[in-house]
């Protein structure tokens, strides 16, 4: 018996799944780990940096059975070439289970409709690598330079007409424009799960991308206030073709900015009339304003208030006497 576990993925692993269907191949039963249970192996995925915790107390319970991979816990580590050219195990994961990990404010009905979607779409990779060097990014260290991989036609689940790309930087492929094309033409809708480089928007892109059909929102992110002037250049393209309120566009905060340039960035998006969404830096927790300016941009308070209004940032700076930064 091997044994799975996902320790901090709100969608289904893909390396996970791939590690299902070369195991069943060999006629081996598959299962996520249940206490009680003893297994040959067990196999554990970690996506985030602050789960690392997580997966030591999962080594130290299991030992020399357990092996632990992804982001969150070895950079370096990769699957195995015969079991990263298996396809996914679209069987692994249950609706339930998505449901379990999802977020966001919605009924108990459409939560499970968009949990049975994501259970029946198509998952994977068009190209791997960025053309960045982005230095709060793994991407370049654990994939290197940019490169193609699969086809669209091969990440398709027959189950449905849904895809998730999780390429790192598809506005970069210089086969972006013929992808988008080919997920139009089929009929296909589309999470581009890891955001879009808006640096490099173009109106053939951004053309492109307003002829297919998204799952979810258009995102993109303003991760430095260096880049000011590019991104917002890329934003004026893409508006021309989309409209903002089927964009959104992610704030990393907490790497080398100011409180002031975090606050500057989600003004001139509100501007735009574009979501943001704070990325908070390896999910930083010790920054008390951080964590309450999240919970206020993330939570749409941003607009019902100010900052300063906002009851738990007012409750906090007084317990502290205004002290805190």
């Amino acid at each position: 018996m091997i044994g799975l576990i996902d320790v901090d993925g709100r969608l289904p692993n893909l390396a996970l799944m791939k590690i299902s269907t070369y195991y069943k191949a060999l006629g081996e039963q598959i299962e996520f780990v249940q206490d009680g249970k003893t297994y040959e192996k067990i196999y554990a995925s970690s996506l985030f940096t602050m789960s690392r915790s997580i997966c030591e107390k999962l080594q130290a319970q299991y030992g020399g059975i357990i092996e632990i991979g992804g982001t969150g816990w070895d950079i370096e580590k990769c699957l195995p070439a015969e079991i990263d050219r298996c396809k996914p195990d679209y069987d692994l994961y249950t609706p339930e289970m998505v449901y379990k990990k999802m977020r966001g404010i919605m009924t108990r009905e459409r939560k499970m409709e968009k949990a049975v979607q994501i259970c029946n779409a198509g998952i994977g990779f068009t190209s791997r690598g960025c053309v960045r060097k982005c230095p709060f990014c793994f991407v370049p260290k654990k994939e290197g330079g940019f490169r193609h991989d699969q086809e669209i036609r091969d990440i398709i689940n027959p189950r449905s007409n849904v895809i998730i790309l999780h390429d790192n930087n598809i506005t970069a492929d210089p086969d972006v424009i013929e992808k988008l094309h080919e997920i139009r033409d089929r009929g296909l809708i589309v999470d581009i799960n890891q955001g879009c480089d808006v640096r490099l928007m173009t109106p053939e892109i951004a053309q492109a991308m307003k002829e297919v059909r998204h799952m979810r929102s258009l995102h993109f992110a303003w991760d430095l206030m260096c880049y000011e002037k590019q991104v917002l250049e890329g934003i004026k393209v893409l508006l021309q073709y989309v409209r903002p309120y089927k964009c959104m566009c992610f704030v990393l905060c907490g790497f080398n900015t100011s409180f002031e340039e975090d606050m500057y960035r989600i003004q001139k998006l509100k501007e735009l009339h574009i979501k943001p969404y704070v990325m908070k830096y390896n999910e930083k927790t010790d920054d008390v304003r951080l964590n309450c300016f999240d919970r206020w941009v993330n939570g749409n308070f941003y607009k019902k208030c100010s900052f300063d209004e906002y009851e738990p940032w007012v409750k906090a700076a007084c317990m502290s006497g205004g002290g805190i930064s």
